[in-house]
């Protein structure tokens, strides 16, 4: 390892008891790597500074409002020359040697720009992480037999039915543990400041791909994810809305409103189809959450907007974003 290390940064908010249990298991995840961990708090009411408090080398920014998950984990990983960026959320339980192994990985392989492990619930269900780039043919695959969702096809485009990808390149990854070789960046923060949460993780990876660096699913690398703590304070049941608005945001910048528009209508269809096979076979209480994520991606249709390079409204402060993947 150069000199320089690794900088690990975390962004609490009401997280207190998960940024403790998170910076308890780093230093054995570090396995003595050369390693500096920042946490920033977006103005948390629960004490979860005071938590990091009590963690010995760990460095402490107390934001006086909260800015948002992008912009606050840009801070915790600025104004270092370390050649390895570690986005940490605190609601994971990092494994002895799992962020030195990752590290190891990425150093490895001259061509990445970034690693992740897999991802498991506390107890020990695996959760999708790793994704292909949302396009219409991804969304109307969905509305294919399970049986067929779950073969060739469904591992080639990224589809849950089919499990967990093997190790190995993979388009994005989910942001609640990103591994990132600093020269990939070219000299940008990792995450873009557009969004106040949500979207970050996916636009870095689409970035890195179109600069030519792989992003890498580290399948043997198990990290335990509680997962939506602070979303699910800051927005309980309206996470997916939000989600699925920022992504939007970000299809339509990137690749065009009209292909946003596009890509809309595909997952209204696959929504609305699914959600009515599953009606007349009797499963009405399945379909219904479905026929409602249909009418918000038929609304999405008419409002996604001209792309613009100012950030949207942002949420009121006091109700915003530590970690919610």
């Amino acid at each position: 390892m150069p000199p320089t290390g690794v900088r690990v940064g975390v962004v609490s908010w009401n997280t207190a008891a998960e940024l403790d249990r998170c910076l308890a298991s780093l230093p054995a995840a570090l396995q003595g790597l050369d390693a500096e961990v920042v946490v920033v708090d977006n103005a948390s009411g629960d004490r979860s500074a005071e938590a990091a408090e009590h963690h010995p080398g760990v460095r402490i920014v107390r934001s006086p409002v909260n800015v948002g998950y992008a912009r606050a984990m840009n801070l915790a990983l600025s104004g270092t020359g370390a050649p390895v960026l570690a986005a940490v959320n605190p609601d994971t339980v990092l494994p002895a040697g799992s962020l030195a192994t990752l590290v190891q990985r990425l150093l490895a392989r001259p061509g990445a720009g970034l690693v992740a492990p897999r991802l498991v619930d506390l107890d020990g269900g695996t959760q999708h992480s790793a994704y292909r780039f949302p396009s219409p043919a991804v969304s109307l695959a969905t509305t294919l037999p399970v049986r067929v969702q779950g073969g060739r096809l469904g591992r080639r485009l990224g589809l849950e039915a089919a499990g967990p990808p093997r190790a190995g390149d993979v388009d994005w990854l989910v942001g609640a543990v990103h591994v990132i070789r600093a020269a990939a960046l070219g000299g940008r923060p990792p995450y873009d400041e557009r969004w106040f949460m949500y979207g970050e993780d996916i636009e870095l990876c689409w970035r890195l791909a179109r600069d030519g660096w792989h992003r890498r699913y580290e399948a043997d690398v198990v990290v335990p994810h509680e997962g939506n703590v602070a979303g699910a304070k800051a927005w309980g049941g309206r996470r997916t809305e939000r989600w699925l608005a920022t992504t939007y945001d970000w299809y339509a910048r990137d690749r065009g409103r009209f292909a946003a528009r596009r890509w809309a209508a595909a997952n209204t269809s696959a929504c609305a189809l699914v959600a009515a096979r599953l009606a007349a076979t009797g499963r009405r209480r399945e379909a219904v959450p479905l026929a409602r994520l249909a009418g918000v991606h038929g609304r999405a249709i008419a409002r996604i907007p001209i792309p613009d390079p100012s950030p949207p409204e942002a949420p009121d402060p006091a109700t915003g974003a530590g970690d919610d993947r």
